[in-house]
């Protein structure tokens, strides 16, 4: 028990005083003294803060450098500041939503079943405002269109901001200086220069390999663009471990994307999706952004410009032509995606729009995806890139399949971060034994984000089944609730899983020591990851 004084000899019970013994008790007191910080810090987990309180006395000032810089919450001065903005937008917002159509909203008394418990945590009946934690009020008269590729997303991409008037919104996780990147930053120039208002959101991790440089055409031409949370190493408080992971695209408030799709060249590699939004639904988007806007630049969106069809949505407005595409589309990327056999119908859909990140204390996609699994009935198909549960989405898997619903999960079986990988097979084990049903997906790196529910309902967005996802991420999804639209990506679900290789669990349990010792490790870090 003497080691934990050091410089002390228990032969003698004499204090031996040395230039290594003073770093040792600095490091020992550094160590004790941020223990109150973990143990005070909200939301982190009994496990998580026993190994961090570990780390900081083994090794102490190892652990004061991890915990200060991905271990704290630098979210809560932040937090002060994005909640006065989600204020001031969001009271504009009802402003201008006051004289809108109410008949377009679901009451909260109506909730869209059987995922009630959704609608439950939001009293909210206004069509755009959201509580404090993210969750829109589900909405009618929208049309939803899947684009079930990266090169179909990237199409009807171009042929939105090239249809733009007024404003261009665009808001990616990652955004590369390569040919995909450089097509959309010409594509925006030539509309800023058009006279069209752009404005560019980019994570400054995720797209770190931005220069000056390839931002300049974009500014000479009157565009607009912010990195949010850039690091900054001199900072008292650096906010490495908290990224803004949407990918948002709004074309003058009436068309909207948002997916796992970003903005470079290997994602017309990867197995990706993205879906187009027309209706209402854009304007819970339009807020989405309006509020990272401001939180990374100060400007404020809520104008009247910016939401000036509020009251003109129906569905005769939106309607799709026979081919099921959205109007407004440019002939020849029709064309190119019919060449293709990819071009999905529009369908009409109840829709609303959660969003979440490390400000939020209630983890609104965490339990948006608890309350999706726990809710099921018949049938739950997941598709995701990361699967890294925490206990209690492991345990709703676990029960849900027990309870006789049909629990199908597909991964990718090349991982572009196969750490994540691994610590995603620690847990299939568990899932295995109880019926639930788990596929590697072997044609590409898979990169989709997908939830099918029961018969009515679909989950898209930029959330992965993965802690950073649930707690460290700024995450937007989308609920679509429509039976045909439900139909078309189970029959999506189905074709992936059609080119995607089954684990049985006797073979999944011989795997080798090794793989099973990296698999564990792996598991340790899962928090982080």
């Amino acid at each position: 028990m003497f080691e934990f004084f050091p410089g002390f000899d228990p032969a003698t019970f004499e204090w031996n005083w040395t230039w290594w013994t003073t770093v040792a008790w600095s490091g020992r007191v550094l160590g004790i003294a941020l223990i109150p910080t973990v143990l005070l810090q909200r939301g982190t987990r009994p496990m998580a803060a026993l190994a961090w309180i570990l780390t900081l006395l083994a090794m102490p000032f190892i652990g004061a450098a991890l915990w200060w810089i991905i271990g704290r919450n630098h979210m809560r001065r932040r937090k002060r500041r994005r909640s006065r903005a989600q204020a001031r937008i969001s009271r504009s917002f009802h402003d201008l939503a006051r004289g809108s159509d109410a008949d377009a909203a679901v009451a909260a008394d109506n909730p869209l079943s059987p995922l009630n418990s959704l609608s439950a945590i939001s009293p909210a009946r206004n069509l755009v405002l959201h509580d404090e934690h993210g969750i829109f009020p589900p909405i009618r008269d929208n049309l939803a269109r899947p684009l079930p590729s990266s090169a179909v997303a990237f199409d009807a991409f171009e042929a939105a901001i090239r249809d733009a008037k007024h404003h261009i919104h665009f808001e990616f996780f990652i955004w590369r200086e390569d040919a995909t990147g450089q097509r959309f930053r010409d594509l925006l120039a030539e509309r800023a220069r058009a006279g069209v208002e752009v404005r560019i959101l980019y994570d400054a991790i995720g797209s770190s390999s931005i220069r000056k440089r390839f931002i300049k055409p974009l500014l000479d031409a009157g565009a607009s663009a912010a990195p949010f949370l850039p690091v900054r190493l001199l900072e008292r408080r650096l906010r490495v471990n908290f990224r803004n992971h949407r990918k948002l695209l709004i074309i003058d408030g009436e068309v909207g994307f948002t997916g796992g799709v970003n903005i470079a060249d290997d994602y017309l590699e990867w197995f990706d999706m993205a879906v187009e939004l027309r209706g209402p639904i854009v304007y819970q988007l339009q807020e989405v952004f309006a509020e990272d806007w401001h939180f990374a630049t100060g400007e404020d969106l809520a104008e009247e410009r910016y939401f000036s069809g509020l009251s003109d949505h129906s569905p005769a407005a939106i309607e799709a032509d026979d081919t099921g595409a959205l109007t407004g589309q440019t002939a020849s990327s029709e064309e190119n995606m019919r060449e293709r056999g990819d071009l999905p119908r529009a369908i009409p859909t109840v829709a609303r729009i959660v969003a979440s990140g490390p400000d939020d204390t209630l983890d609104t996609i965490h339990k948006m995806f608890f309350l999706a699994i726990t809710s099921a009935t018949e049938r739950l198909y997941l598709i995701t890139p990361y699967f890294v549960p925490d206990s209690a989405i492991m345990a709703a898997l676990q029960t849900a399949s027990m309870r006789g619903v049909d629990v199908r999960i597909i991964v990718p079986q090349q991982s572009d971060v196969p750490i994540t990988q691994h610590a995603g097979r620690s847990y299939w084990e568990g899932l295995l034994e109880v019926g639930v049903r788990i596929f590697e997906y072997r044609d590409r790196v898979l990169h989709a984000k997908l939830i099918v529910h029961d018969r009515d309902h679909i989950f898209m967005g930029s959330a992965n089944m993965d802690i950073r996802s649930f707690r460290l991420n700024f995450e937007a999804n989308c609920v679509l609730e429509s039976h045909p639209l439900n139909r078309q990506m189970c029959r999506l679900f189905l074709e992936t899983q059609s080119r995607s290789t089954e684990i049985e669990l006797d073979a999944h349990r011989a795997r080798p020591y090794r793989t099973r010792l990296m698999e564990g490790f792996a598991r340790l870090l899962s928090p982080l990851l």
